[in-house]
């Protein structure tokens, strides 16, 4: 768990002394979100010094993002653009020519692009259509394929028995060779993989980025790498474009343990001389190419990709008697940040797809989404800001911990209740001060209000500022963001240790309250050294029970701004996907980290979409032995994973098995499963904001990988 088991008292630190930093605040900004302002100008602080240290000549920097598109088209956008911006834009060849011309009310577009596009489209937004601007990552030009063929819009049919259901698993690291994933020696169950993290030409393809594998290909790849009835699996992967050690990345397909065959396996893996012909597998793996961002890299592009490829996948199968057979898809990530309302891209991007009335929907198919509640509940990154009564109300403090040698970017989001009014009233100011006691200026609920941190040589290293999330989403957002606290190369960095956050209520009303949430910022198991998880530490919060156990729940009548309720993970806050928090499965009880609702109702509702998760699964074995078995990178082994992100395939799985048979395979199904299943285990059934409608009880029989 991050953080220092002991808090020093203020009065023990020592005489803080001038740093040389100081704030300068700015009344108005022309950029729609200063916040990606920030960030563009950060990645280039930290990257092009260096080339000129070295005299190279200085690169454009390509990022990849979501474009949040308003009553046009994706050509009649692109016309917009000059003749500069278009040759630094690159829109993927997965958008045909219908979806090209077709114009929406709004639509999130995945696009390549320079910072000095991106810049262009945040300052100028209304000029071209586009409603808001979301940064992914920094991405190296070479990764991209400009010379890419635009796809055509029909595909060839892929027959299949009736019966059948398609198991679709969005991940990092897929060793898809693997033989759980196989029926028989050089025969895949593999249908269709996508590698994103690969370099254009490292594998057949025509794609903009990564590569794509249909399963003749992936046959003759195992072919080719089979000899003596054993197949060279690390020639497999370089062929394939998993794993490139001369390239400079990093693949976790080449470590003995990987989260995505773990997660794959759960939900789709058969031993090999038992495999059904009626489970095929589509599966996209996302890039783990992010450890020269330092911007605080987002997968959500990546992610719309992966989504985009893999549904247009799944339309190409036909059962014998001329239906669509559903799919059952797996995203085992999460994030900390967002509205947590069900407004935001990704919970709208996951509607266009799985939806009920989404633009990218096929009435002819069931498609079902599979999330992970998130094991953020006892990370202290989730605080709750309510100013009940009247008259002058105090202002609120959040001591939030800046890590050192964190080496991207960390982030806190404050959001605003929703108004109908224009404009915004000014619920709150709010003011930074650095762990030197450096304190910053207010930031009011006004356009182009924000604070900038600058360092002795005049450089900004933090901002805060106010920015205005367009609708859906209606609400004020005011983010603290800082550079990296340590770097590997001289660059300008935020202090680490203890800011404050300072929130003082104006207009706020008394029954209306400020959610904060810290952005995810920590390294994933496995991977380089990068982030590191900034949190909250005031010194009011209860973190263990009187026997020095993690108190897994917020205490009765507590008064603590930092809360474990409402730390159910960003991506699972929609109305449409099926949402799996993790127990301990010898005793039935939650486990520690799983997360836990409310979340917030959209913007003119009167409830939430949900409450919290809608069921929850075995995410561990037992309190001593933490974590469930699954495939490992390498066919035969058996590796240990735990964490909600388990739990959800586990349930896809489920899913997939009595879809076969005709179930719906939707919320109300698999909630009202879980209500009839919560009986096997013992009681009491935990908290529903953090259970869900109960607890499936789904057994090591039905999941059998066979490693």
């Amino acid at each position: 768990m991050a953080g220092p088991a002991m808090r020093i008292k203020d009065k023990e630190r020592s005489e803080k002394r001038p740093s040389g930093q100081r704030w300068q605040g700015v009344a108005e900004r022309g950029a729609t979100s200063s916040a990606l302002d920030f960030r563009l100008a950060q990645q280039e602080a930290f990257t092009q010094p260096r080339d000129r240290e070295k005299g190279q000549e200085v690169p454009a920097i390509w990022y990849s993002a979501l474009l949040d598109l308003r009553e046009t088209s994706i050509a009649a956008f692109v016309k917009k653009l000059d003749g500069g911006l278009k040759a630094q834009l690159h829109i993927p060849s997965d958008y045909t020519a219908e979806d090209r011309k077709t114009v929406f009310k709004d639509k999130l577009v995945v696009v390549f692009a320079t910072a000095e596009v991106l810049r262009a489209l945040n300052w100028s937004e209304k000029e071209y259509s586009v409603a808001s601007v979301i940064l992914g990552a920094v991405i190296d030009p070479d990764f991209i394929n400009l010379e890419a063929k635009q796809q055509k819009a029909a595909l060839p049919t892929i027959k299949v028995p009736n019966g059948t259901v398609i198991t679709a698993v969005i991940d990092d690291g897929i060793a898809f060779g693997n033989d759980v994933f196989r029926d028989g020696l050089t025969s895949t169950r593999v249908a269709y993989a996508t590698v994103l993290p690969t370099m254009p030409g490292t594998a057949p393809g025509l794609a903009s980025v990564g590569v794509e594998l249909d399963k003749a290909q992936i046959d003759a790849l195992l072919v080719a790498n089979t000899s003596s009835k054993l197949l060279d699996e690390d020639r497999f992967y370089q062929q394939a474009g998993v794993i490139d050690y001369a390239d400079g990345t990093f693949s976790p397909t080449s470590l003995r343990r990987s989260h995505g065959t773990h997660i794959t396996a759960l939900a789709a893996g058969y031993p090999m001389d038992a495999a059904p012909d009626d489970r095929p597998i589509l599966c996209a793996i996302l890039p783990t190419r992010v450890t020269e961002d330092v911007s605080g890299g987002s997968i959500l592009p990546s992610l719309v990709l992966a989504l985009h490829r893999l549904t247009r996948q799944a339309a190409r199968f036909r059962c014998k008697d001329g239906t669509r057979p559903p799919a059952v898809f797996n995203f085992s990530y999460g994030n900390f940040g967002g509205p947590h309302d069900g407004t935001s891209a990704i919970a709208r991007a996951i509607e266009d797809y799985f939806g009920p009335s989404g633009p990218h929907c096929d009435p002819d198919q069931e498609l079902r989404l599979v999330l992970p509640a998130g094991n953020g509940n006892l990370s202290r990154t989730h605080a709750k800001l309510a100013f009940n009564g009247g008259g002058n109300r105090p202002a609120k403090t959040l001591d939030f911990v800046a890590m050192p040698d964190d080496r991207t970017a960390s982030e806190v989001q404050l959001w605003m209740p929703y108004s109908g009014a224009t404009p915004l009233p000014n619920f709150v100011t709010v003011r930074a001060t650095t762990p030197d006691g450096l304190q910053s200026g207010p930031v009011s609920i006004a356009a182009g209000s924000y604070q900038s941190l600058l360092n002795d040589q005049g450089i900004e290293v933090a901002r805060l500022s106010f920015a205005f999330a367009p609708l859906p989403t209606a609400r004020g957002l005011i983010t603290l963001t800082l550079n990296p606290t340590e770097s590997l190369t001289p660059a300008p960095l935020a202090p680490a240790g203890r800011w404050k956050i300072e929130v003082t209520p104006d207009q706020i009303a008394p029954d209306e309250d400020v959610q904060v949430w810290v952005e995810r910022d920590d390294t994933l198991p496995g991977f380089r050294r990068g982030g590191r998880q900034p949190y909250f530490n005031n010194a009011n919060y209860e973190r263990f029970d009187k026997y020095g156990a993690p108190l897994a729940v917020d205490p009765p009548g507590t008064d603590s701004l930092i809360r474990r309720a409402g730390t159910l993970s960003g991506f699972a806050c929609g109305p449409s996907p099926l949402v799996i928090g993790a127990l301990v499965q010898s005793n039935g009880k939650m486990s520690d980290y799983s997360a836990a609702g409310p979340i917030t109702p959209p913007r003119g509702e009167p409830v939430a979409y949900r409450d919290g998760p809608d069921a929850s699964a075995r995410g561990d074995d037992s309190p001593v032995l933490l974590g469930v078995l699954s495939a490992g990178s390498r066919s035969g082994s058996m590796v240990r994973l735990n964490g909600t992100s388990v739990a959800a395939p586990r349930v896809a799985r489920f899913t997939a098995n009595k879809m076969a048979t005709g179930a719906d395979g939707d919320r109300a199904w698999v909630q009202a499963q879980a209500g009839l299943q919560d009986a096997d285990f013992p009681p009491p059934t935990p908290e529903a904001i953090r259970t869900g409608a109960g607890r499936l009880d789904i057994s090591a029989k039905e999941v059998s990988i066979g490693a």
